[in-house]
């Protein structure tokens, strides 16, 4: 009913199909479970290296996923797969070609790139780009997570890109740094 929305929604939050199982136990065996299910779609990263940088390698910001529910510890499935395991084996991938997100042509034309967490990762591979390039726009980065000291991905790199002209402004924000919470 539509006045316990937003209850299940919240009694829903952290929560995995486990939980819910556990929570109100069925008889069902493992085949009719599954048939049940959707598949897992796929998890998609953007890439945060330069093919002229870097070539034959793709480099991902993955921020890892755990957490702890009223039950037990949960982790993310791809996140703490690829942190954990994903060097012992061969993962499968693919890439997804984005159109309209790209570096202008012309390597003059000055950018503005805002990456909150890990969607900083594309302007990581876009500044190694225009640096490669030689490109002389100017690029002006903003830049937020949670706190600084845990996670200001690539700090030193960009600290020294602003250090060196290549970033002509970096601007940083960390919501939990401080009392309050703030966006």
């Amino acid at each position: 009913a539509d006045e316990h929305k937003q209850k299940l929604k919240q009694w829903l939050w952290g929560r995995q199909l486990v939980d819910v199982l556990h929570e109100f136990p069925v008889s069902i065996d493992a085949e009719g479970l599954l048939a049940m299910l959707r598949p897992m779609t796929p998890r998609l990263y953007s890439i945060a290296s330069s093919p002229l940088v870097h070539p034959g390698e793709i480099h991902l910001t993955v921020s890892t996923v755990r957490y702890r529910n009223d039950r037990k510890w949960r982790k993310g499935v791809a996140s703490t797969f690829l942190a954990d395991r994903a060097s012992d084996v061969s993962v499968p991938s693919f890439v997804q070609k984005s159109a309209h997100f790209h570096l202008p042509v012309d390597g003059d034309t000055p950018i503005i790139m805002v990456g909150p967490g890990t969607g900083i990762a594309p302007f990581r591979g876009f500044l190694h780009e225009r640096r490669a390039r030689g490109s002389k726009g100017s690029n002006w980065l903003f830049f937020g997570e949670r706190y600084a000291a845990t996670d200001f991905y690539y700090e030193n790199e960009f600290r020294q890109m602003a250090s060196d002209g290549l970033l002509t402004r970096l601007d940083v924000a960390f919501s939990r740094d401080q009392a309050q919470k703030i966006y």
